[in-house]
């Protein structure tokens, strides 16, 4: 005589554990695999990218990498980062070359080299520098100090806070999950289209 199957359903995510029985009987078990929520240790992201006019390609990043170590890199506006013995690791970024994508919790410390127009239009000269901010849906804190001044919001094309062939370092700490866009402040080219990028954050 065949022992009848017997099964308990559970709602969820469910594994099986099969158990052979005395008698050839096969009983199915069925339970509920408690859900494991991804953790991540928060990083320290160093985004090395040029600033020039939208017409001309905008934001672009050129490198990115993990910091592993707690201090940044010594830093200089005419020479940018030095990373001569600086612990670090190259990571792959967006193919766009204009998208972050980061974590809550993690640091991004970014290098921005300002650099003229190259085209024959005057119109795209118009400006002398590139400014700096970041806005979004969810929660940042920037960090001040020597090496990282602040965003560079409302900037004044006679004045400007990264004059071309000149570098600019900001620190960001990304507290919640969201969608952040990082951009030219308010006048970065007048009469030319706003540079930006996207930070996503999950």
């Amino acid at each position: 005589m065949q022992v009848p199957k017997k099964h308990f359903p559970i709602v969820g995510l469910l594994g099986l554990v099969v158990v052979a029985a005395a008698g050839g009987g096969v009983y199915y078990y069925q339970f509920v695999l408690s859900h494991a929520t991804v953790t991540y240790t928060p990083s320290n992201r160093l985004v090395f990218m040029t600033a020039i006019v939208q017409e001309e390609g905008g934001f672009h990043i050129t490198n990115t990498v993990f910091l592993n170590q707690t201090n940044l890199p010594a830093f200089n506006a005419t020479t940018g980062a030095n990373m001569t013995g600086v612990k670090f690791q190259k990571y792959q970024g967006a193919s766009d070359n204009k998208t972050i994508d980061a974590h809550p919790g993690d640091t991004i410390t970014f290098y921005i080299l300002g650099v003229n127009a190259t085209g024959s239009d005057p119109n795209l000269h118009l400006s002398k520098g590139h400014g700096f901010d970041i806005f979004g849906s969810g929660s940042f804190t920037v960090k001040t100090s020597a090496n990282s001044p602040g965003i560079l919001g409302g900037t004044n094309p006679s004045n400007p806070p990264i004059p071309y062939g000149k570098w600019y370092s900001v620190t960001v700490t990304f507290n919640s999950a969201g969608s952040y866009t990082y951009q030219c402040s308010v006048v970065c080219s007048p009469g030319h289209s706003n540079m930006n990028g996207q930070i996503v954050v999950t």
